[in-house]
């Protein structure tokens, strides 16, 4: 019998790249876990869609690969087989409501795979498919072109049309931002200053660390009022993300006992496909920076003068190159030191946003097609922090808004969160 040799193994492994690794260290954060959920308008065919998510698997090795640690450099390896009910399961129930809350706060796991699980949950008409990955697998922006590849191999499976997006299999790392930059464009980027400032301010949690029980609390905002805010922001030239970025700051000064003169620094999240032809990626994976928004301590006596400060902060970062700063520090870090010793260091060596707001975007819904099953609703949301880490996340699909806080916390903590997000509707419910 012939033994499997070094050229064997290495076949079915796949270079761990930084943001990778940096997901993995950021378990000390949050559940580095990416959440969805797509509400149907009737049944989709079970059988089907179980087929697709498994050939979405074979199609995507990482998402049948385990993670594996060591002293220098990490590295996915080939997993499995896996049973059918690891990675797809079924469930029929007269509260489906519930039951989409107890699944999407469950996690894969990096070191025996699968990256990605689902679930089915019949209700008395409808089906809802939710969908957990890890989130070093990719980010929210790649996690919806998952969605959309998935939505594709689903319609191809039922009509024998093809229709799904190829996947591709290429560079996962930032070296493909850098290939479409120039040599005056990288040393630029390089000498970018962090855009990580530290306040210590913290929303106020009854749970510390990971004691909690997880949960994403929701608030969704109808099209109409998203259409509002849209022409407002036209009319005083600024986006939807700066407007709700400027009531998060408004309901964050309403809840938080700030003190006098102090100011609040909201990171914020920036997809780096925007430096990319056609903003497209070479494959699935990790493109993400950040800029920092600070306002204060004067944000304004009304929501539109916070608009206007937030627009001018947003705007004047929008001309350096936003997302960008420390990601070449970064990138070198992980390729010279042995990821031992970046895990030894990793609070102070990379710190995480107390406060911050990712906005994943828009699901687009000529993507997401399942067959002739009409998606009623979608929405994505991203890692449940750990206290005292707090983070809004939002995405929209036809029209409608929804706002996610995804956290580890006590009932009570729940409760106030779920208050909060009415306090953010509620400085939006101004303009919209």
């Amino acid at each position: 019998m012939k033994r499997a040799g070094k050229s064997d193994a290495r076949a079915t492994r796949t270079r761990a790249e930084v943001w990778d690794q940096m997901q993995f260290l950021f378990q000390e954060y949050n559940d580095h876990q990416l959440h969805g959920a797509i509400s149907f308008g009737g049944r989709i065919d079970r059988d089907i869609i179980r087929k697709a998510v498994l050939l979405s698997m074979e199609k995507v090795p990482l998402l049948g690969s385990r993670f594996v640690v060591n002293k220098f450099r990490p590295h996915w390896e080939k997993a499995g087989p896996f049973r059918n009910e690891e990675v797809v399961s079924f469930v029929d129930t007269t509260n489906p409501a519930e039951e989409i809350d107890r699944f999407l706060v469950g996690m894969t796991n990096e070191l025996a795979g699968p990256q990605v699980t689902a679930r089915v949950i019949g209700g008395e008409t409808k089906d809802t498919l939710c969908i957990i990955m890890n989130h070093m697998v990719c980010d929210g922006s790649a996690f919806k072109e998952y969605l959309y590849f998935l939505a594709g191999l689903y319609t191809e499976l039922q009509t024998g049309q093809g229709s799904a997006s190829r996947y591709r299999d290429g560079d996962r790392s930032p070296k493909q931002i850098y290939r479409h930059m120039g040599m005056l464009d990288r040393m630029r980027v390089f000498l970018l200053p962090s855009a990580y400032q530290k306040d210590g301010i913290v929303f106020p949690l009854r749970a510390e660390d990971r004691r909690g029980s997880p949960f994403i609390a929701r608030q969704t905002l109808i099209q109409e009022r998203f259409a509002a805010l849209r022409e407002y922001g036209t009319k005083h030239g600024a986006t939807v993300n700066d407007i709700i970025l400027a009531a998060y700051f408004r309901a964050l000064h309403r809840t938080l006992d700030l003190k006098q003169g102090e100011a609040l620094t909201i990171p914020c999240m920036v997809d780096l496909r925007r430096y990319l032809p056609s903003e497209t990626a070479d494959a699935f994976c990790n493109l993400t920076g950040n800029i920092a928004c600070r306002i204060g301590p004067d944000i304004g006596s009304d929501l539109g003068q916070t608009v206007a400060k937030v627009a001018a902060e947003t705007k004047a970062q929008k001309e350096h190159y936003p997302g960008l700063a420390g990601l070449s520090t970064l990138y070198a870090l992980f390729r010279l030191l042995p990821f031992s010793t970046l895990r030894k260091r990793m609070k102070e060596a990379f710190p995480n946003p107390l406060i911050g707001m990712t906005n994943i975007g828009i699901i687009d819904p000529q993507r997401l097609v399942f067959g002739k099953t009409e998606v009623e609703q979608a929405f994505v949301t991203g890692s449940i922090k750990f206290p005292p880490y707090f983070q809004l996340a939002l995405t929209s699909f036809k029209g409608v808004i929804t706002f996610t806080i995804a956290e580890y916390g006590t009932k009570e903590d729940r409760e106030r969160i779920e208050e909060f997000l009415r306090v953010v509707d509620g400085e939006l419910e101004r303009i919209g």
